[in-house]
C-alpha cells in the first residue's frame, strides 16, 4: 500500500474544486483496478476565505473520502494556502510515500496517478533517486500546453521554452504545480514551499531547489491533465497594462496575484546577477510601460 497526501488550496471556484475532486478520484479508483499494490490517499483542503460554499459542497459530496479541511481567512492566496495545507499534512509526514499538490482549477486524467508513478520509476531506474514530478497539462477545448515545465533557453535572460510530452519522461529545470508529485525523500532534504512567497512562483523555486540539490525534476511522459492557460499571454498584458494610469499601474503590481516582490524574490535567491536588471525593468514597467514593452519585444526578437 502506498500512501499519499494530496494537498489542494480554493477561493471561490467550487465547480471547479468540485470538478477537480471528482477527477482525483476516478483516477484513484482506475489506478487500483488494475495494479495489486494499491494507493490510498488522504486529502488536505485549505478553504481560504471561501463565500460559495466550496468546503461545504466538497464535503457534502466527498464525505465518504479521507478528507480535512482547514480554515483559512482569505488573505493566503496560492502558496499561502498550499504551504497551509502541507503544513498540516506534515504532521503526520511519517505515514506518507508521497505528497501530491493539485490546483483546484486542474482535472486530471484517468491515466493521471499510472503516469506519474511511472515517472517515478522511470526517476529511480535512471537517476537512482526520488525526484520531483509534474504532470503536463493542455488546455479544456484541445491539446495545447497549458501547463506542466519548461527549460532555460537563455538563462542569463530568463528566457524559456515550454516542454510537451516526448513518450518519455524528461527533465525540466521549472514546474508548475497544477499536477506535482513530490516523493517523502525529497521533502525530508529540502522541505516544502518556502514561505516567503505570497502568491506565485513557489512551484518553480521549489523545482531550482531540488535541482541544486541534484534532485531529479521530471515531467510525465504524456498529458495527464486539463486546465486552461489562466495567466495574461505577454502582448495581452502589455496592452491591458499601456492602458493604465500610474496610479492604477501601481495598484496592479501590488496585488499578490501580479506582485513584482514574488519575482524579484525568486532572482535574489535563484539569479541573483540578474537582480540589478530585473530592478530596473520592473521600475520601468511600472512607470515608462511604453518603453519597457518596446525593450523588451527588442530582446525577445533577438
Amino acid at each position: 500500500m502506498l500512501n499519499i497526501a494530496v494537498l489542494v488550496t480554493c477561493h471561490n471556484r467550487k465547480e471547479k474544486t468540485l470538478s477537480c475532486f471528482k477527477t482525483l478520484f476516478v483516477a484513484l479508483e482506475k489506478y487500483n483496478s488494475s495494479h495489486d499494490e494499491k494507493i490510498h490517499i488522504v486529502t488536505y483542503l485549505t478553504d481560504d476565505g471561501c463565500t460559495d460554499g466550496t468546503a461545504e459542497a466538497v464535503r457534502q459530496l466527498f464525505g465518504n473520502q479521507e478528507l480535512n479541511v482547514i480554515e483559512g481567512n482569505g488573505d493566503l492566496f496560492w502558496n499561502g494556502g498550499m504551504r497551509v495545507a502541507w503544513n498540516e499534512a506534515l504532521k503526520r509526514h511519517a505515514e506518507w510515500d508521497f505528497y501530491l499538490l493539485l490546483n483546484d482549477d486542474t482535472d486530471i486524467m484517468d491515466n493521471a496517478i499510472e503516469e506519474l508513478m511511472k515517472t517515478h520509476d522511470y526517476c529511480l531506474a535512471n537517476y537512482g533517486r526520488d525526484g520531483v514530478y509534474s504532470g503536463i497539462t493542455c488546455s479544456k477545448s484541445d491539446d495545447s500546453v497549458s501547463y506542466g515545465g519548461t527549460v532555460f533557453t537563455n538563462r542569463f535572460l530568463a528566457k524559456t521554452k515550454q516542454l510537451g510530452p516526448t513518450g518519455e519522461p524528461q527533465m525540466c529545470d521549472l514546474t508548475n504545480a497544477n499536477i506535482l508529485l513530490v516523493s517523502k525523500d525529497v521533502v525530508d532534504k529540502i522541505g516544502i514551499f518556502w514561505e516567503g512567497y505570497k502568491h506565485g512562483i513557489a512551484d518553480s523555486d521549489y523545482a531550482m531547489k531540488a535541482r541544486k540539490n541534484g534532485i531529479p525534476v521530471l515531467l510525465t511522459s504524456c498529458f495527464v491533465g486539463r486546465c486552461n492557460y489562466d495567466h495574461d499571454r505577454d502582448k495581452e498584458e502589455s496592452y491591458i497594462v499601456m492602458a493604465m494610469s500610474l496610479k492604477e499601474r501601481k495598484k496592479y503590481f501590488s496585488k499578490p496575484t501580479r506582485s513584482n516582490r514574488d519575482y524579484i524574490k525568486f532572482v535574489w535567491r535563484h539569479e541573483t546577477l540578474r537582480l540589478p536588471m530585473v530592478l530596473f525593468g520592473r521600475f520601468m514597467n511600472v512607470y515608462f510601460p511604453k518603453i519597457y514593452y518596446s525593450m523588451k519585444n527588442k530582446a525577445n526578437a533577438d
